[in-house]
Formats: C-alpha cells, structure tokens, sequence
C-alpha cells in the first residue's frame, strides 16, 4: 500500500490524519480496529482513526529514518570504532523495522542505569504489550529510551554522544534574530500584565517542537513579541492572574521549578521567565529539571543548558551576550540551579504519569513539594500530568490529575496532541468548526493552574 495520507476528521473529532485507504495488510494482521478511540479509554494506536495510530505508523518511522541520515553523516566525522558505529546502526535499524510489524514490547538487558525500573513497568503491561497495542505514552518513551540503551552499551566515548544534538543546536542557531527581538522588547516590571507577557512568551516558546516535526527544521514566531497580544484568542485557558496571585504570597524563600521541555529557543524563553521572577524577587531560586538522556529530539538535557550558555556568551550580539553572562551568573550564585546538580534523575525519562511520581521517585516528589511553584513546559508534559487518556474535554483540570499536586502547579503548553481538559462546554466542538486540525498544529494554547489547597482548578 502507497503510504499517503489526507487531512480528516471523524464524528468523535478525534484527529486529522487518516490513510486514503481505510484498510489495508497491516491493519488486518495487526488488528488494527477502524474506529476512534472510546472516551475514558487510554490513546493507543491499535484505533485507526487517532494521533497514535498516524504517531506509529508515519511520524515515529520517519524519525528514525532522520536519525539514520544523521547518524551516518555525523558519527563518521568523529573519532569513534567503526565497528561500534556499524553497532549502533544496526539497532537502530532493527527498531524501525520492530516498530513497522507491531512488534512487543521486548525487556532491557540490565546494561542502562534505569533497567530495573524498566523492566519492573514493562513486566506490568498485559500480555502481547506491543507498539500499537499499549498506551501510546508508554510506547513512545519505550522506543526513546530504546534508542539510548543502543549508545550506553558502547564501549568507547559514544556512549555520551547526543545524536539530537544536531537538531539542537541548529534550532538554537536560527532563533538569533528571534532572541534579539524578545530582548530588547521586554520590560522588567513587576505587574501582573507583565509577568502574563513573560508567561506568553515562554508559552509561545513551546511551538518549536522537533519531534513533532520528525526532527526537521522549525524557526520560532518572527517578531514574537509583537504578536502576544494579537494570539491571545488562541490561548483556549489563560490562568495567568491566578500564576501571578500565587508568586505574591507573602511567606519564606520562594523556589520556583521549570520541568523543562525543548532546547533551543524554547529553553531561552526559559531562561527569559526564571530571570524576571529573580529580578523581581517573584522567586529566590529558579530550579530546573531536564532530561537524564537524549528525549523526544528536542528535549533539554544538561548539556543542552551548557552548550546554550556558552552560546549566548560567545555571541557577537551584545544583548545575547549580555543575557548569557546574567544567567550564567545566576547559576553560579545559585540563584538558577540544575537539578539533580550532580547525578541524573531518571523518572522524567520513564513511562509513568506524574501521580505515580510519590510512588516511584519520593525524592523528586518531595523536593517538589517545597516549591511554590512548578511550572510544566510543552505537551509531552501535559500528557504525563493527565495521562494519555481519552478525557472529556470539560473535565476539571485538577481532577485529571488524579491525586498529583506536590504544590501549585501550572501547565504551560502549545497544543500538539488530542489530550485536554478544562474547556468550557461546547469550546472544543466550535473550535473543530473552525480549524479541524487545531489539537495537533501548536496554533493553540493552555496556561493552566491549580493551587495546592484548592478544590478545583481555575478554567
């Protein structure tokens, strides 16, 4: 069967994407079912008519055929064994092929860090666990972390080597004029239309998604700043004055948590927002979480936070170097803090939805819970705090969250995938009127909070 697909929606609204041919060899040896997915059911792709079934069947291949090209162009001009990098390849190719034939999900062979924690989930799943057949979240960060266990088994320095680093540093490279352009607009007053600006800005930061895009080429908003106030219509939950209540607590030192999600600009738009809340004593400390591991393409990591530093210092721009030498010394005043600072935290990188964070990692959930604030930047965040589940769109927000608040949190997120909750009553169904592709193109956006000590979250 010719691989094409049209933009459609269904009765349920439930995606955009759907194969001309309704079925074909694949989906009657995999059993895969021709319907939407059932409400109050968890996303996979063994439903035909969802994000989950085109995420497995197109978008997740062509990744790896990107990291295939760019494994081959790169891996050669360093000094690693040959013999590693054939090693390497070869796994990687064998993972799109057991993605392509819906093969099961198969156990770590107690080579990586996190094996254990692995194969504990992965023994949890039902029997025939495979690609389409389980949760999409889990699948998918099964085959991130699949790719990974490839390099940690080298026997040489590629065992470190990023191999989205490319995608990286390119997506930072082609935001200069952006970056500028934000700099030199933004104001540092202490007012709460000004910390909904920044709060937009790092918002907006979040469209540049590599991984939705398979790992190609995606440049931020031109002239950003400029265009805040003209998308706030396209921010379908704007909790921004509940944000700005909550930092104005009176009380002791304040920390406030980034749980990051992509580098390049979105990670300045970062670093934008922690630097305002410092300079206006919004928070003492502004602590980030990034991944433990190459994630999703475009995920921060902590060299990613290095390499952006060191970038913004060297710049020949003065206001970026400017910015890079301000945050490079709130890092080293311990204002900005990476955290862990020394050993990797892993649960970022596991399967697990947010509310099963107390039980697998006590640690983490109890650092968090002496924040006054944590922000959760980008979808797949989002999805780990509702779960890949099929929510009415009206659901209160807090009550997805199924027992998750460590303190007060706050979802900001470009919209990219068919999780949400906290719409009014009829919103989702005027907005498939209006765009039917508006849950996977970034277009629209959530800033969404829910206080520690309340009942419900604010919509």
């Amino acid at each position: 069967m010719t691989k094409v697909v049209e933009k459609t929606t269904d009765d349920n609204n439930c995606t955009k994407y759907t194969p001309l041919q309704a079925i074909d060899e694949f989906d009657l040896k995999h059993g895969i079912l021709d319907s939407t997915t059932p409400k109050e059911t968890y996303l996979s792709g063994r439903y035909k008519r969802s994000f989950a079934y085109y995420t497995f069947r197109y978008r997740l291949p062509n990744t790896l055929s990107s990291l295939l090209k760019s494994l081959q162009q790169e891996l050669n001009v360093h000094i690693y064994s040959k013999d590693e990098i054939v090693r390497v390849l070869e796994c990687v190719t064998k993972l799109k092929n057991q993605l392509e034939n819906d093969a099961q999900l198969e156990k770590f062979q107690q080579n990586e860090s996190d094996s254990d924690l692995w194969n504990n989930f992965l023994s949890s799943l039902p029997s025939g666990a495979s690609f389409f057949k389980t949760c999409w979240i889990y699948a998918e960060c099964y085959l991130y972390r699949k790719i990974y266990s490839f390099f940690e088994a080298s026997t040489d320095d590629l065992r470190d080597y990023d191999y989205f680093a490319p995608q990286k540093i390119n997506a930072l490279q082609i935001s200069d004029n952006a970056m500028e352009e934000v700099l030199l607009s933004i104001k540092s007053v202490n007012n709460c239309d000004t910390l909904s600006h920044m709060l937009k800005l790092n918002l907006w930061g979040n469209k540049c998604d590599l991984s939705i895009s398979s790992g190609q080429e995606i440049k931020p908003l031109d002239n950003l700043h400029k265009q805040i106030d003209c998308l706030n219509d396209n921010i379908l939950i704007d909790n921004s004055a509940q944000i700005w209540d909550c930092l104005n607590k009176p009380g002791a030192s304040k920390s406030v948590d980034f749980i990051c999600d992509n580098a390049g600009f979105e990670l300045f738009t970062d670093l934008l927002l922690a630097q305002y809340l410092i300079e206006n004593k919004l928070a003492d400390e502004v602590r980030f979480h990034v991944k433990a591991m190459p994630w999703f393409v475009s995920d921060t990591t902590y060299n990613d936070i290095k390499y952006t530093l060191k970038y913004l210092e060297d710049h020949k721009s003065e206001v970026l170097n400017k910015f890079g030498r301000q945050c490079s010394k709130n890092f080293n005043e311990n204002r900005f803090k990476l955290c862990p600072p020394l050993e990797k935290e892993y649960f970022w990188t596991t399967p697990f939805e947010f509310y099963r964070m107390q039980e697998v990692s006590p640690s983490l959930y109890a650092q968090l819970c002496s924040s006054s604030l944590i922000i959760f930047k980008g979808d797949l965040n989002y999805r780990k705090l509702l779960g890949d589940f099929n929510w009415e769109t009206t659901n209160d927000f807090s009550s997805c969250l199924r027992g998750f608040q460590p303190s007060n949190l706050c979802a900001l997120r470009t919209i990219k995938g068919p999780v949400i909750c906290g719409l009014k009553s009829g919103q989702a169904e005027q907005l498939f009127l209006k765009k039917m592709d508006w849950m996977f193109t970034g277009d629209y956006a959530v800033i969404q909070f829910a206080g520690k000590n309340s009942e419900h979250s604010i919509s």
